[in-house]
């Protein structure tokens, strides 16, 4: 991690927020906006991060990460294979994590693994060896490889970060990977306490810790936060015990509010929890929480959008109002 608050990247997260068809036009806005880099997921069942990477390589000069795809979605021969493609194509700009992924989706394709942690640490050793050109033969615990080696391996071998985060996870991702992808709601106490447990697995100042944010703009921030509540309810409350409400001490509470119907749940959530746990409110507001964030130890702060808007306005909106605030507190 570089714990240099005065400086984080600040990115934008497409994918699952946009149509396909828009995912273009909101990353040609982000580089004209001045946003430093760009970040594409692959949620289940919505778009898919391969492809997607490669349109918006194709489209912008900026980085590209690709946070994340679940290690038992593709076998890591494939995705090696994808991975030096792109790195072939565009040296240079691309960095790719890996996770567990969502349990419930992957449950829906029978491809959940049943040692999760053992599945990243193996899939990173995969790639890793593959995409510096060597033979992997390998019986892993989520896949076995016989004498597999790419016929184009990149000049330049892309970043391998782990999408993780639980502390056994986070020291792994600290041990063996050379980022960590912390989830939605990534408040400035589990930034903290995330950056603590990566460096208690080895990670050094190159580890690159990246966070993504829910973000909600508007000059009224009761406005701004209200356009956000359903969906950070969504997020909050599907798994109300987790170490991210374990490290904000909400833990307790938001079990509660879970055991409830979901719209009274949604409407009881604290203002205050909407605030610590995303960027959002006044433009003023949101600078202010990327600065806290970097502060908690966060090398990149990467801005989700609120799906069903207009991605592309969205993106105009930060460029304008909310980049160069943070640029001039840096």
């Amino acid at each position: 991690m570089t714990l240099t608050p005065d400086s984080p990247r600040i990115s934008l997260v497409l994918g699952s927020s946009q149509h396909p068809a828009e995912i273009v036009a909101a990353a040609k806005a982000a580089e004209r906006g001045g946003f430093d880099e760009l970040w594409v997921g692959e949620d289940y069942f919505y778009t898919g991060a391969i492809a997607s990477a490669g349109a918006v390589l194709a489209a912008t000069r900026l980085p590209v990460g690709i946070g994340i795809v679940p290690t038992t979605s593709r076998h890591p021969a494939l995705l090696a294979m994808e991975l030096a493609t792109l790195a072939g194509l565009y040296p240079g700009r691309l960095k790719a994590g890996v996770g567990a992924g969502v349990p419930d989706w992957l449950d829906q394709m029978a491809i959940r693994s049943k040692t999760p942690l053992s599945s990243v640490r193996d899939v990173i050793a995969g790639l890793r060896t593959l995409l510096a050109g060597d033979t992997l033969t390998v019986e892993a615990s989520s896949y076995r490889a016989r004498e597999v080696q790419l016929a184009h391996p990149p000049a330049i071998v892309p970043p391998i970060l782990a999408g993780v985060g639980g502390p056994k996870a986070l020291a792994m991702s600290g041990a063996c990977a050379d980022g960590t992808v912390l989830s939605v709601l990534a408040g400035t106490r589990y930034v903290e306490w995330a950056a603590r447990a990566v460096a208690a697995g080895g990670a050094g100042p190159e580890h690159d810790l990246v966070a993504y944010v829910f973000c909600s703009i508007d000059d009224d921030a009761a406005v701004a936060r209200e356009r956000l509540r359903e969906l950070f309810g969504l997020y909050l409350l599907a798994g109300p015990r987790n170490p991210m409400t374990e490290a904000h001490g909400i833990a307790d509470e938001v079990e509660a509010l879970a055991a409830l119907d979901f719209d009274d749940a949604v409407r009881a959530i604290p203002d205050a929890w909407i605030d610590e746990l995303a960027v959002v409110g006044t433009p003023a507001d949101c600078a202010k929480r990327i600065g806290a964030l970097a502060e908690a130890g966060a090398d990149c702060i990467a801005l989700c959008l609120i799906p069903g808007e207009d991605g592309e306005a969205q993106v105009d909106r930060l460029s304008r109002d909310l980049l160069p605030l943070v640029r001039a507190r840096a």
